[in-house]
């Protein structure tokens, strides 16, 4: 038995989510830019210390080279230095503050393609793709990871996660991992994710926001696919099995 109804066009389904916007790039990240730069700037305090004729100091992947590009000290020696020496042992740190006055948007999508299996409520995900312009992307491995989780907590929302409170008592019904369903491994298929890059001049480095855009977009997603396959419309999450089949049910497709 085919299990799935075919609406004219696409049973799978794409939704665009349009505009996110959240700050704490934007709040923290000249902060952040501003300890970095006074953190290096300590460094070579130091490096000048211990080495008193050079010139140019610099730090290079990592190492203090001087005006030539040669290395001539090693961070890890600078950092055995400043906390054991004799003759000046310091703590090397930076604090600095900033006042945030400028603010941005962040913009994220999400496509995704299901198949819904109607007499059990149950849905498949094909494939799912979150596309977002933060800005300059100072760490891809980071932020494809941080877009990743955020993705399948979208799932979660949308198909899985809920609180159960006894009305009489307002004790929660399921306060563990057992009872709570979080998608696993089994339920979340392979994430993919794109940058549209730009420079945006009110963030650090030309960065925008990556925390919260990721989660946003898939839970809508996801309800617009599972309507555009089954012309059911849901006000709910999460979109569970059983609540799937109830309204399947009312709605006489199965």
């Amino acid at each position: 038995m085919d299990a799935h109804r075919e609406l004219p066009g696409h049973r799978r389904h794409a939704l665009r989510h349009g505009r996110l916007r959240v700050a704490p790039e934007l709040r923290d990240g000249p902060r952040g830019e501003k300890v970095a730069e006074t953190f290096r700037k300590n460094i070579l305090d130091y490096a000048y210390e211990l080495l008193p004729d050079a010139r140019g100091l610099d730090i290079v992947d990592g190492e203090i080279v001087d005006e030539a590009g040669t290395k001539v000290l090693d961070m890890g020696d600078l950092a055995q230095e400043a906390f054991y020496s004799f003759r000046h042992s310091v703590h090397i740190h930076a604090e600095e503050t900033a006042q945030v006055r400028d603010n941005t948007f962040a913009f994220g999508t999400c496509f995704v393609k299901v198949e819904v299996d109607m007499p059990l409520g149950r849905v498949k995900i094909l494939d799912i793709l979150n596309v977002h312009d933060s800005g300059r992307i100072l760490n891809p491995a980071t932020a494809e990871g941080q877009v990743h989780g955020g993705m399948a907590q979208g799932i979660g929302a949308a198909l899985y996660e809920e609180q159960l409170i006894d009305p009489a008592t307002g004790r929660l019904l399921n306060p563990n991992l057992l009872d709570y369903k979080i998608p696993t491994a089994m339920d979340v298929p392979d994430l993919r994710c794109l940058f549209v890059e730009t420079d945006d001049p009110s963030g650090p480095y030309g960065n925008k926001a990556l925390g919260e855009p990721p989660l946003m977009p898939p839970t809508p997603a996801l309800r617009n696919a599972i309507l555009d396959a089954t012309g059911c419309a849901f006000y709910q999450i999460p979109m569970t099995q059983q609540r799937l089949v109830a309204k399947f049910k009312e709605e006489g497709l199965i």
